[in-house]
């Protein structure tokens, strides 16, 4: 097992902290491009979510919002997170 990077931790107690953005991050991560309308925004904790996760460089909005992509860093994130046992 790899180590887990010091900034995928300092995400987890942050912006990864709650588990429905967690797995939003884990559906786009999976993914790679996801449609919005896939995604289950259909509260404001979600929208929010995706605006907390974009803020956090995990992913990007694509040209005109109907998609959503994982960025470089939400890759390296991702990875991380398969390497902890998380609940």
């Amino acid at each position: 097992m790899s180590a887990v990077d010091s900034s995928t931790i300092l995400l987890l107690s942050s912006v990864l902290a709650k588990s429905g953005i967690r797995k939003l991050f884990t559906t786009i991560a999976n993914k790679r491009i996801a449609e919005g309308a896939s995604l289950d925004t259909s509260d404001a904790t979600a929208v929010e979510g995706l605006n907390q996760l974009q803020e956090a460089d995990l992913i990007a909005a694509g040209q005109g919002g109907d998609t959503y992509y994982v960025t470089a860093k939400g890759l390296k994130v991702a990875r991380d997170l398969e390497n902890l046992p998380l609940a």
